[in-house]
């Protein structure tokens, strides 16, 4: 567990429950004391929601959410749509207002001096039921170079944390409502950074301002977000997989994948519009369908990709992920890293802008619904998309296949791999 004292959490990216609450009994000094050098447990709020609440059918504020508790002691709230390359802050980066870009290291360091995190801190991210997109959370700190070995995701909600410590006799769950703010240890950051809180939710505008001129304490060791990449990248990534395609086009050997794999995990927004040869793999599959903060065991993920001829265990093999806006996309890189992938900064990317950015470029490509005959195929029940050269995608069901045979057959692609032959229909 290296330097760690909590080797509960060390190492681990998924945590327990328990492993949190043990962690916490064994150093509760060190995660209330702000005075105190020594590495702590920091919990993270990461509660974000992209659509209404079905029960209510309005937006829930996680910030009030945060304010008015419970939530885990000391717990910091970081909210990505501030901690990031926003448009009235960075327009020149963010010229288009794309929403919650990853943020410059610069901004990233001031927000965790104000925050009271250190580089050798643990960081325990956990949300409230009903809120899906903790993964984005912990993908931030990876991407800033924050020791993954010190980075967790809870596995399981609030609530759950709170019927578990009941039942354990564990430590309790504070708020801030009512002057709670005052309790001891509640007050975790320290006196000047004091008039960049409200209620304990930072005012990341303000803070930067103010001290974006300053080295932070916080030593960032990137220059920019790590495993993360522009539009131009996905562009040269397609170009050089329709490249491939051709020069294979008449090759009968099954090496002719994908230069670069493309996986888009958006949900059914995928159907409508989606980027040339990517493969869909959707967030919501990845995560257990009754509880969304639990990550599905490994061997269900791995069939999936399976499923879809992902060959994510060679590390010369590029994946690009995608998704809407850039949220969604880090359940994706959560699940390669579980399944043993070996990451690193060139072959594992997250395209930030994601279909958001995309579909406003006109001469960005973007395949439709096409009419195709199939002239051979591989018997493998596959239901779209599948690839045709020159890297069209239809969304196809193999019962609408003819045999009809074409002048000019093009490889059908699935999965990065070849499993048939096909002509368009006119």
């Amino acid at each position: 567990s290296g330097d760690s004292p909590f080797p509960p959490l060390y190492g681990k990216t998924l945590v327990s429950i328990q492993d949190v609450i043990t962690a916490q009994q064994s150093s509760t000094q060190q995660t209330t004391n702000t005075n105190n050098n020594d590495p702590k447990v920091i919990f993270i709020d990461a509660s974000w929601y992209h659509r209404p609440d079905p029960t209510t059918n309005q937006f829930r504020n996680p910030s009030t959410e945060y304010t008015q508790g419970p939530r885990l002691p000391s717990a910091r709230y970081i909210d990505i749509d501030s901690v990031a390359t926003t448009h009235e802050l960075f327009p020149q980066d963010n010229p288009n207002n794309l929403p919650h870009m990853f943020p410059p290291p610069s901004l990233f360091g001031v927000a965790m001096d104000a925050c009271n995190i250190r580089n050798e801190d643990h960081v325990v991210i956990y949300a409230k039921r009903g809120a899906v997109f903790t993964p984005r959370m912990w993908f931030l700190f990876v991407s800033m170079g924050h020791d993954e070995n010190r980075v967790h995701l809870m596995q399981g909600s609030l609530e759950d944390y709170i019927v578990e410590v009941g039942e354990s006799g564990g430590v309790e769950v504070h708020s801030l409502a009512d002057g709670g703010g005052s309790e001891e240890g509640e007050i975790y950051y320290e006196e000047e950074y004091m008039e960049y809180f409200d209620d304990g939710v930072l005012d990341v505008k303000r803070l930067y301002n103010a001290y974006s001129k300053l080295t932070p304490r916080y030593k960032v060791s990137v220059s920019q977000a790590r495993h993360v990449c522009d539009k131009e990248e996905v562009l040269d990534a397609i170009n050089s997989n329709l490249k491939s395609m051709e020069s294979n086009s008449n090759d009968d050997d099954d090496d002719n994948d994908n230069d670069t794999i493309i996986l888009d995990t958006r949900g059914s927004s995928f159907a409508k519009g989606h980027m040339p040869s990517a493969i869909h793999l959707p967030y919501a599959q990845l995560v257990d369908p009754n509880n969304s903060l639990i990550l599905k065991p490994t061997s269900e993920i791995k069939q999936m990709l399976d499923d879809r001829g992902v060959d994510y265990l060679n590390p010369n093999k590029k994946l690009i992920l995608t998704c809407g806006s850039g949220v969604s996309v880090c359940h994706g890189y959560l699940a390669l890293k579980q399944l043993g992938r070996e990451m690193s900064n060139e072959n594992t990317r997250i395209y930030d802008g994601s279909w958001t950015e995309w579909r406003e470029y006109p001469d960005l490509p973007k395949p439709g619904i096409i009419s195709i005959t199939f002239v051979e195929w591989s018997g493998l029940d596959i239901e779209g998309p599948v690839h045709l050269k020159p890297i069209q995608s239809a969304l196809v069901r193999t019962q609408q296949c003819s045999l009809e045979e074409p002048p000019h057959p093009q490889p059908i692609m699935h999965g990065g791999s070849r499993v048939g032959r096909a002509a368009v229909r006119a």
